[in-house]
């Protein structure tokens, strides 16, 4: 049961979290806002129209807005009349007041804005009253009648048909529309026209001629024309869907909202149901699209879309507050049902009248507070979790998915802490952990790793009675803050001090049992720290903190989400000791029959090991996505899926030691020196990342390549790293390039916005490795850096000087660990992005371990870093 703190700081994010409006209409003139005959009030509860709006006031929606809008007014409204006067002293004293009140707490409104040209106020006089700028819903129907009026009002060359202009004249806009940064998305009413069973492919030109020529027999160009005839209904919508596949691919991202579910008399309330857009929804899979209104009164299907389609969002809207209070809550645990949270987005479909904002907004918080403290009573959530879902529907949904790029601004008087579900990790979310014992009820120890800066992995292990109380703040776990000037045999550089601590904060979302091939005396389970300082923030040089802080930046400065995912190569060698006094252990491939993607007879007598790895790791729901015989001798590579950054590095490590543990097991050593032969291609750890949406990813790579040397210091950390340096033997070769699908450039493109960083080995931390790729790409971003390297085909070391100069490549790889820190120490952007304390104590470690390795004889040296790595 959580605790009543706990509910009560849910119930505080739930009230004053903010929010983005993802569909809404202009708000009214200050002189149309009283004309009640034309924009009847009773609007704000009912979609009727005329006579039949004269019943809202005998609704439970109208009595319950009548009780809730004295909050707003300041005065009481015990009969609708009340309501009325109100209003209309507001808007005549002070309209903005009313307004600003009525959307407190709104970042953004997305408008709908082509619901009438008549006394509303235009889409950019809402930002006064928003925390950021307001953007656009182009409606496509809106769109097609303006044109064909503009059209009938022209004179037409003989040549030219109505059709054929119209046509052209329609992909015209939507092409306008694309490139308009204060669009970000489209939308169709054709639910209201011919219902949403919309065909997905298109009738042929006869049968759109004589659609459109019908539309103009009903219209005139002084009334105008209703685009309501189903054969051009259904083609506006297959080439707005058509464009936006398309340019979804360049990276331009709009999603289609289309209006489902409830509306007035004007629509065919049985084809309102989503269900009939299955097939459209089907057939252009890469298109956004959003079901707007909750598709009330049907939820459910529209939940089931949802679930089963990537490309499918449910909108909460418009039943805040058209309906009542049970039928919402009943609504949103209807949308809770199977659709995940992540698709879930709010809209207050607030249009006229500021009350219908301040009203949707209100009740909606209200239903999910019911709701969700119901949900975390029943012990069907835990706070963080509902905490997260919460602020994803309120806020985080719609920022990603219409690339809105915004940081929620909080109210006066609280804090991004306490509202922000970003920094609440599990220690404050027991639940957890006792959700995972239910799979592991057996579990008696905890081990609690970090990775210092010498990719040393660290541990302390604790009974589960004594991890427990660290979860629950009894106790904190301290080390010695010399950690961050510690080599890997325990020396404290002089810089280090034994003096102060940090405190091991456990991470239960990389909880993962250990097995019994990994941990066999009892049952166990391991999990990733972050670092926190004596007031409990977050240590600048915790390599896992300097990750997150680059991805979070990624998405709260660029809209930008990040996926990541590394292959394992390793190299299993069997020990050979030598008895003889004074004598060191070698090490010699496990197979010399061996080649690349070949199963030799000596390749599948690891096929067992092999089997047990991936079985191990399967158990940890680990799933590797395939294995094979990599070019070298013993050598093998495994691949990890695609996780967001950190994750992705958690599971990295998980992984590693799974390999290294299942080989020890088999008298085998599985090792990730970047060389451990001279002869023979080397082992790295290829890493590929992935950025969504991939609208500046040239900027983003230019990055890259523009920090490459730098980066280096991270990803190739130890001087041994460099002898994968060369050109031929598939390591990336020798200079700083890019290539499609080029295995022999340190950058592969793959598809946009994905790459293969082939300049990282098993020796770099790899959370700081990758931040430091992510630093360089956000350095691109923010720049606007444009990609002065173009495509490299081939290895670049086979091109001519002229011909790498043509391709604008004009820098190679560092040769040294050395070079790479003189460049990172002479790049203060990157080093600021990074943390410059924390990148100043990274070198000082990088440049002492590596005067300790360049001491020894290389033989020594290479068995050193082959037993420890």
């Amino acid at each position: 049961m959580e605790s009543l703190e706990s509910l009560d700081s849910l119930r505080h994010l739930i009230q004053n979290h903010p929010m983005i409006d993802n569909h809404a209409h202009n708000i009214l003139t200050q002189e149309a806002a009283t004309d009640y005959d034309t924009y009847p009030l009773e609007s704000i509860v009912s979609e009727a129209h005329g006579r039949a709006l004269k019943n809202a006031v005998s609704t439970l929606p109208l009595l319950r807005a009548t009780n809730q809008l004295s909050e707003l007014y300041g005065t009481p409204c015990k009969e609708w009349s009340d309501v009325l006067t109100a209003h209309s002293q507001w808007v005549q004293k002070d309209y903005q007041g009313l307004i600003r009140r009525s959307l407190e707490g709104t970042e953004s409104l997305l408008l709908d804005d082509l619901l009438t040209d008549d006394d509303v106020e235009p889409y950019t006089w809402h930002d006064s009253f928003t925390n950021s700028a307001t953007k656009r819903i182009v409606r496509i129907e809106a769109v097609a009648a303006s044109l064909l009026l503009e059209l009938m009002s022209e004179e037409r060359k003989p040549e030219e048909t109505v059709w054929g202009q119209f046509r052209q004249r329609f992909l015209s806009a939507l092409e306008s529309a694309m490139e308009d940064p204060a669009v970000v998305g489209f939308k169709s009413v054709i639910c209201y026209r011919t219902g949403l069973d919309v065909d997905p492919y298109s009738a042929d030109e006869d049968g759109l001629t004589g659609s459109l020529h019908r539309i103009l027999d009903s219209g005139t160009r002084r009334s105008g024309y209703r685009i309501d005839d189903k054969p051009l209904n259904d083609w506006l919508v297959q080439q707005t869907l058509k464009l936006i596949t398309f340019r979804k691919r360049a990276g331009i991202v709009k999603p289609l909202q289309f209006h489902t579910g409830l509306g007035d008399n004007d629509i065919s309330l049985l084809k309102s149901n989503p269900a009939y857009l299955q097939p459209l929804i089907a057939q252009y899979p890469d298109a956004d699209i959003v079901l707007l209104h909750s598709s009330y009164p049907y939820t459910r299907e529209a939940g089931y879309l949802a679930s089963v389609y990537p490309n499918v969002y449910l909108d909460l809207g418009e039943v805040f507050p058209m309906v009542s209070r049970e039928a919402q809550e009943s609504i949103l645990r209807q949308s809770l049902e199977i659709t995940p949270t992540n698709r879930l987005l709010w809209s207050t479909d607030g249009h006229f009248h500021p009350e219908t904002f301040w009203l949707a907004n209100k009740q909606f918080r209200q239903t999910l507070e019911n709701v969700f403290v119901d949900y975390v009573k029943q012990g069907d959530f835990t706070v963080y979790q509902a905490k997260t879902m919460i602020a994803d529907i309120l806020f985080h949904n719609s920022n990603r998915l219409y690339k809105l790029a915004l940081e929620p601004n909080y109210p006066a008087g609280t804090t991004e802490n306490s509202l922000s579900t970003r920094d609440e990790v599990s220690v404050s979310t027991p639940d957890l952990l006792n959700n995972f014992l239910k799979s592991s009820p057996d579990l008696e120890y905890v081990w609690m790793q970090w990775v210092d800066y010498t990719a040393t992995v660290r541990v302390r292990i604790f009974p589960l009675k004594e991890f427990t109380r660290i979860l629950q703040k009894e106790k904190r776990i301290g080390i010695c803050s010399a950690v961050e000037y510690m080599l890997q045999d325990d020396t404290i550089l002089p810089e280090g001090s034994a003096t102060g601590q940090y405190y091991l904060e456990p991470d239960l979302t990389s909880l993962y049992r250990n097995g019994s091939i990994v941990a066999p005396a009892a049952p166990s389970a391991t999990v990733m720290t972050f670092w926190k300082s004596e007031d409990g923030k977050p240590v600048e040089g915790d390599p896992r903190s300097v990750l997150r802080n680059i991805v979070d930046a990624l998405d709260k400065r660029h809209g930008i989400n990040v996926l990541c995912g590394f292959e394992i190569e390793v190299v299993f060698l069997k020990p050979q000791k030598d008895e003889q006094p004074g004598k060191t252990t070698s090490y010699h491939p496990v197979t010399t029959n061996h080649s690349w993607s070949q199963m030799t007879v000596e390749t599948r007598r690891m096929v067992p090991i092999l089997e047990e790895i991936t079985r191990t790791l399967k158990a940890m729901d680990i799933q590797l996505e395939q294995i094979h015989a990599e070019s070298a001798n013993g050598q093998f590579e495994f691949v990890l899926p695609p996780a967001a950054p950190v994750a992705a590095v958690d599971t990295l490590y998980a992984a590693r030691q799974v390999v290294a543990t299942i080989a020890d097991r088999h008298g085998l050593r599985a090792t990730l020196h970047p060389r451990p032969f001279a002869n023979g291609a080397g082992s790295a750890s290829h890493t590929h990342i992935s950025i969504n949406p991939p609208t500046h990813e040239d900027s983003f790579l230019a990055g890259i390549l523009e920090n490459f040397s730098s980066v280096a210091a991270f990803s190739l950390s130890q001087d041994s790293s460099y002898d994968r340096v060369r050109s031929g033997i598939w390591s990336g070769s020798e200079w700083i390039a890019w290539g499609f699908q080029n295995r022999e450039a340190p950058v592969r493109k793959i598809s946009p916005g994905h790459w293969e960083f082939k300049s990282m080995d098993g020796l770099a931390n790899p959370y700081l490795a990758v931040a430091a790729i992510l630093a360089a790409g956000s350095l691109g971003l923010e720049n606007r850096v444009p990609l002065a390297v173009k495509d490299c085909p081939v290895d670049a070391s086979s091109l001519t000087d002229a011909e790498r100069s043509g391709l604008g490549i004009s820098k190679k790889i560092p040769k040294s660990l050395q070079e790479s820190i003189e460049s990172l120490e002479e790049n203060e952007p990157l080093r600021t992005m990074l943390g410059t304390d924390f990148v100043k104590k990274y070198i000082t470690v990088k440049k002492a371990e590596s005067a300790r390795l360049s001491a020894m004889e290389p033989e020594a040296r290479r068995l050193w870093v082959l037993e420890r790595y």
